[in-house]
């Protein structure tokens, strides 16, 4: 049975991530500090298999004590401060937070891997590192050009963890996603915005005109496109995970109304359910991701139903009242990442 260390698997994309992977009956093992946008143990639905250590990533000495003892086949970074509006808050915390705790993980790895040959480490990281992009969809050796303190960290992240790989011959993957949407998604988050104003008879609100544009991937075909790379080697160090399925926010929130408003879930009107709000400092317009490398080097095989998956959201999210209930307890419903 192979084993995965997964760093951050409390959060939205790891809780999706290791619920995968014990499906597919792998030994796993999780290390999160735990946030209050973290989904906690008590709503893990599948524990076979599966441990979890309560740990900071800055606590080094107890990362690779716990690394030895695992001596696992695939290591897997999640765990980062993913928000952007939060950044602008608070940019100190994640430049520090992000930066620092992967750097641990490939200095760790670093002397792991000199007799644990055959162990991979996938750093997974974010298509905003590119920046706005409105020409052709960026590739993996693109220019880097951040535009928040979120992305600035991850796209340094990326570029360290790149460094290990030339200096040290590191089997170390950069995996460059694009925004994912499905269950366990932390309500401040944009699709989760959508769906339970609507719920609550309130207005979306939408940043500027709403014309801004994201590449969408339901979590568990992302989840699947990574695990999708277990089995194949390769000297390629970097790639893009993304689906070609790019839409503005007006679109996507409209989509999303048509559902819920189908359903009869929400009093509001198709004409009047959006208030635009004052734009977000920073705020890129569009994000792409060429991803050709990836699907010609795995033959991974996407469905890339945007309206299935959004029902998909949509009813998870009201069957599962009792998250629901506790990430509104986390949650402000404030905005944030305003400027001075």
């Amino acid at each position: 049975m192979k084993k995965i260390l997964v760093t951050g698997g409390s959060g939205f994309i790891g809780t999706n991530f290791i619920q995968k992977l014990i499906k597919k009956n792998y030994k796993v093992y999780n290390i999160d500090k735990l946030s209050k946008v973290s989904t906690p143990e008590k709503f893990k639905k599948n524990k076979k298999n599966y441990t979890f250590y309560k740990i900071n990533l800055l606590q080094k000495h107890k990362i690779k004590k716990i690394l030895y003892k695992i001596n696992p086949d695939y290591i897997l970074n999640f765990a980062a401060e993913s928000h952007v509006d939060r950044s602008i808050d608070d940019p100190s915390h994640f430049i520090f937070n992000n930066i620092i705790s992967s750097t641990n993980l490939f200095t760790i790895f670093k002397d792991f891997s000199k007799k644990n040959k055959k162990s991979v480490f996938f750093h997974i990281s974010t298509d905003e590192v590119f920046g706005s992009n409105l020409k052709k969809p960026s590739r993996e050796n693109s220019i880097y050009d951040p535009s928040s303190p979120y992305s600035s960290s991850k796209a340094s992240t990326d570029l360290i963890a790149l460094s290990f790989v030339k200096t040290y011959k590191l089997p170390i993957k950069i995996l460059n996603l694009c925004n994912n949407f499905g269950p366990y998604q932390f309500l401040e988050k944009f699709i989760p915005t959508v769906i339970f104003n609507l719920l609550n008879n309130k207005k979306v609100p939408i940043y500027g005109m709403g014309k801004n544009i994201r590449e969408w991937i339901y979590v568990d075909e992302c989840c699947q496109a990574i695990i999708s790379l277990f089995k194949i080697k390769t000297s390629l160090i970097r790639f893009n995970i993304g689906s070609k399925l790019r839409i503005n926010n007006i679109a996507l929130a409209n989509k999303i109304f048509k559902i819920i408003k189908n359903n009869g879930k929400t009093k509001l009107k198709k004409n009047n359910f959006i208030q635009f709000t004052k734009d977000r400092p920073g705020h890129d317009l569009r994000y792409a991701l060429n991803s050709n490398l990836f699907y010609r080097t795995t033959n991974f095989k996407i469905k890339n139903n945007l309206d299935l998956n959004l029902k998909k959201t949509i009813n998870w999210y009201l069957e599962n009242s009792k998250w629901v209930k506790f990430a509104k307890n986390k949650h402000t419903n404030k905005r944030i990442g305003l400027s001075d």
